[in-house]
């Protein structure tokens, strides 16, 4: 039994210890991208994996209200956790949870980009948590853990935030849209005008059935296509017209992930190159205590 005992801390130690070696490359790694990728200017960076900075503003949908705490943001994440104790043991354990969807705008002094916060990685220096005693939070709020527990108080309200105005830094997937950009030829707008009038033939026999015998004949196709032409050559003008928009969204490729933060790159980086050395810290730590631990036995 004992020597089932050992081979489980062993098998358990030596996990911890790979999944603190894997933590360390991966912080480091996030820290090299962070201090290797040059910062763009929002109008002149190019398309795909980008670092631009900018100071946040409102976007469509104007300022959101973060759940719990009422307070007026642009972006949120919550989590409702519960207080559980079971004899000796006690956790917290998450009973709701939600992040915002909607998208806001950062500007810098070249133009403003669109950000979509969806499968970002978010790190922010605005937080609050808070104690309670119902689900959903009161307006009352306790911030001293001990007294929340022993008064009774059995639920934590975490909260974090991006506000209108705050700096922000971000790494993601450059797209941009109108301004004349990727407009289709007007071939490639003329077939999509007849396929769209074919979904009623009837229509086009009105407008082009010259001798009415219920037929487009090969000259009344012609005059088909030359009216879809000029259709297509107004889509086209419009889809021309329509302004130049930029967005920075999530990316597909691992390797490159998307990243929100309003802390400065500096920090950024330097917070990684910290969980790194933690990382490898603990690993070391436990190497050594599973070495003394071989010696002694």
């Amino acid at each position: 039994m004992q020597s089932e005992n050992q081979l489980f801390f062993l098998i358990f130690s030596s996990s911890v210890v790979l999944i603190c070696f894997w933590l360390t490359f991966h912080y480091l790694k996030r820290a090299r991208l962070i201090e290797d990728t040059p910062t763009s200017k929002i109008r002149s960076a190019s398309q795909g994996y980008v670092e631009i900075k900018g100071t946040v503003s409102y976007g469509k949908n104007r300022e959101l209200i973060a759940p719990l705490s009422g307070n007026a943001c642009v972006w949120y994440t919550y989590k409702i956790q519960r207080y559980q104790r079971s004899g000796k043991n006690s956790h917290w354990s998450t009973v709701e949870e939600g992040t915002s969807k909607c998208s806001f705008l950062i500007q810098d002094n070249t133009g403003i980009c669109v950000i979509d916060p969806e499968g970002a990685e978010v790190l922010t220096e605005h937080s609050r948590t808070w104690y309670g005693n119902t689900e959903r939070p009161k307006q009352t709020k306790n911030t001293n853990i001990f007294f929340s527990v022993i008064g009774g108080r059995r639920y934590r309200y975490i909260e974090k935030f991006i506000y209108v105005h705050d700096l922000i830094y971000a790494l993601g997937n450059f797209k941009t849209s109108g301004g004349g950009r990727a407009v289709p030829s007007n071939h490639q707008i003329t077939g999509q005008v007849i396929r769209e009038w074919k979904q009623d033939y009837n229509q086009i026999l009105n407008r082009f059935d010259q001798d009415k015998n219920g037929e487009i004949n090969i000259l009344e196709w012609e005059t088909v296509r030359a009216a879809a032409s000029r259709e297509a050559e107004k889509r086209r003008q419009r889809l021309s017209g329509m302004p130049t928009v930029y967005t920075l969204s999530n990316t597909t490729h691992k390797q490159h992930p998307f990243i929100l933060s309003t802390f400065s790159q500096k920090t950024l980086a330097k917070k990684f190159r910290s969980y790194a050395i933690l990382s490898l810290v603990g690993a070391l730590l436990i190497v050594a205590f599973l070495i003394i631990q071989f010696f002694e036995s």
